[in-house]
């Protein structure tokens, strides 16, 4: 059993580097980021901008700009200002995809999958989807609000630090594995 374990927290390790590398090779990312090389596995890179989108999207901000500029030029501030929001959502749902089908991945090499934590896992899956939805038919319609956006990277980020810390889980449960004496495997 022990042993079973063990291959099974390398390969999961082993497959979810090979997904890293492969968004790694998709994406080139800066030396100089938040995601250096060694977070890089479940970092979320719309956390890092979710304060930069709270100023544009701010309703003070976009007043002080329509007072200052001709209104065609504040118009065009404000549709780059939904587009860039548009973008974000996108790059959210890129986010949450890419970490459910590393937790499915987790989820299917483990030795013991709980019902529960599948369930929750489908009701996080439902929530998430239902909200991305909901925004992107508000963002459709002109309305860019905020707050449902914030909540949103909440659920993604949430996600990466759970998917994290089971993996790290796993891996510490392998490490016990091979430490114990061979009489007792």
């Amino acid at each position: 059993m022990t042993t079973l374990l063990i291959i099974a927290g390398i390969v999961v390790l082993g497959l979810l580097a090979g997904l890293v590398y492969r968004e790694g090779k998709r994406k080139a990312l800066p030396v100089n980021t938040a995601e250096s090389s060694e977070d890089i596995g479940f970092s979320c890179g719309h956390h890092a901008n979710l304060a930069q989108l709270r100023q544009a999207l701010d309703s003070a901000d976009l007043e002080y700009v329509k007072n200052r500029v001709k209104p065609r030029a504040a118009r065009r501030f404000r549709e780059e200002r939904r587009r860039i929001a548009r973008c974000y959502l996108e790059a959210l749902h890129e986010d949450f995809t890419r970490l459910m089908r590393a937790a499915q991945l987790v989820a299917a090499l483990s030795p013991e999958v709980e019902a529960t934590l599948e369930w929750r896992r489908f009701r996080l899956n439902l929530e998430f989807h239902l909200k991305y939805r909901i925004l992107a038919a508000k963002f459709a319609m002109g309305a860019v609000p905020f707050a449902p956006l914030e909540k949103l990277a909440t659920i993604v980020s949430s996600l990466a630090m759970d998917l994290e810390r089971v993996i790290n889980e796993i891996g510490a449960a392998s490490l016990r594995g091979q430490e114990q004496p061979l009489s007792t495997r």
